[in-house]
């Protein structure tokens, strides 16, 4: 009697040990609940600390930019490259920051200057040869935003692209933003540096895009608006150059309020960091 009493005592406690160990469904939902907040937490800031390094390249990319059209300026009479505004034939366009001519144009087609993603190596240089940066900048990986290049570069968005050359833009206000379908409004005529209001003026960015009929990457240069304006590739603001040569980082909110101020046709605030137009007082340009 006693030792099948201890026995059942002994196999009663062992279930009971069981049944309180046991991994409920409970707890199993509330296991995966926590994970997804941890997860919540932790991925944005691992997003924006790989997007840190991402951002560094695409700053330091700019800066090069920066010091090829201050380079360009002093050997051309302090005068601003040309834009690279529509895709006019060379000549009389003459060559643009960016390219000569139009990229994947016929006659760079038959020149072996294929933009496509499978010719897209060797194509971009000598693209790239036709403009006037190359001079300076003599990096094909310069041009390009190492997010964009990492996520979009080779993909179906990126063959609709009729420019494939660079990830960058430039503002066209240097060129005082000609009318649309005419590049030639002004004779391709550009500004000075020493008309440009401040240094500060934004002179690049990394324009905004999703396929190929976007116009942010129909040619080299675009309107600082809602449309043409910065690019959401960096998590939480664009990387932007200044005339002055100086790189740096904007967020998205004082993106917008720039590039929402001064509004066309108001000339009682004068001009902004992106619309500085030296013809208008209000930075958008003589006939936009």
């Amino acid at each position: 009697m006693k030792n099948n009493a201890g026995k059942s005592s002994h196999s009663g406690l062992k279930n009971t040990c069981e049944r309180e160990r046991a991994f409920t469904l409970t707890d199993l939902l509330v296991v995966l609940a926590t994970l997804a907040i941890l997860a919540a937490l932790i991925l944005p800031a691992l997003a924006k600390s790989g997007d840190n390094g991402m951002r560094m390249v695409c700053l330091n990319n700019l800066r090069q930019m920066g010091m090829a059209q201050n380079m360009y300026a002093g050997e051309n009479q302090d005068t601003m490259p040309w834009v690279n505004w529509g895709n006019d034939p060379t000549p009389p366009c003459p060559p643009g920051w960016l390219y000569g001519g139009r990229p994947n144009s016929p006659n760079n087609l038959q020149q072996g200057l294929n933009t496509d993603t499978a010719n897209w190596p060797t194509g971009r240089v000598a693209n790239l040869q036709t403009g006037v940066y190359w001079q300076y900048i003599q990096n094909p990986d310069a041009f390009i935003c190492p997010v964009f290049a990492a996520t979009v570069v080779g993909t179906k968005t990126w063959e609709g692209y009729y420019n494939k050359l660079s990830t960058y833009c430039m503002n066209g206000a240097s060129a005082f933003f000609p009318p649309l379908g005419v590049p030639s409004a002004y004779q391709y005529r550009t500004c000075k540096m020493s008309q440009i209001g401040s240094p500060q003026c934004i002179i690049n960015w990394e324009p905004t895009g999703t396929s190929g009929n976007d116009n942010g990457y129909n040619d080299g240069a675009n309107y600082p608006d809602s449309a043409e304006g910065v690019s959401r590739l960096h998590v939480t603001g664009a990387t932007v150059l200044a005339v002055g040569g100086s790189s740096r980082f904007m967020s998205f909110a004082d993106c917008a309020a720039e590039i929402n101020h001064p509004l066309y046709g108001d000339c009682s605030h004068g001009k902004g960091l992106f619309w500085w137009s030296p013809n208008q007082c209000d930075g958008h340009g003589m006939d936009e």
